[in-house]
């Protein structure tokens, strides 16, 4: 990531701790592909890691820190049709 080819960039993943175990939710795109996204109830205890690797090792990446943003929606199980969405900053 570059912002107008200026300065250092960088890859970054983001790691889940229980990725391998966590339950998900099939979810049918746009163009009728389906897709499966990560489940997260609420109260729960969410961890992992940030990689970030510079694609020109030995400069410096200037930065402001890394924040983690979830998006999606909520759905109530008692109601099916009641969806609201959500952002979740950590």
């Amino acid at each position: 990531m570059s912002f107008f080819s200026f300065g250092q960039s960088a890859e970054i993943d983001v790691v889940l701790n229980d990725a391998e175990t966590r339950k998900k939710a099939e979810h049918k795109t746009e163009d009728g592909k389906k897709d499966k996204y990560f489940l997260f109830y609420d109260g729960e205890t969410v961890s992992g890691r940030v990689n970030v690797t510079l694609k020109s090792p030995g400069k410096r990446l200037e930065h402001q820190g890394i924040k983690i943003e979830f998006v999606g929606q909520i759905g109530k199980e008692i109601i099916h049709s009641a969806i609201q969405s959500h952002v979740s900053v950590v």
